[in-house]
């Protein structure tokens, strides 16, 4: 079966990678079936977020938090 010359080849990325704070998409993977990763963003707005809610976290005493 011969390709049209009009219709050009696209990757196609069928993993994304979502923030887990603010759930803004970071980038895709190319993967053989839809997959969501998790991960963290570097975005200002998102580094603030997470910063008062591991404060809170640590206020109240309810999650334990892992440093690195």
């Amino acid at each position: 079966m011969e390709r049209s010359p009009r219709v050009m080849e696209k990757e196609v990325h069928l993993g994304t990678i979502l923030c887990k704070h603010c759930h803004q998409v970071i980038g895709t993977q190319d993967t053989r079936k839809v997959t969501v990763y998790y991960s963290e963003c570097s975005h200002e707005h998102c580094l603030d977020g997470r910063g008062r809610s591991l404060a809170a976290d640590r206020l109240a005493g309810s999650h334990t938090v892992f440093e690195a």
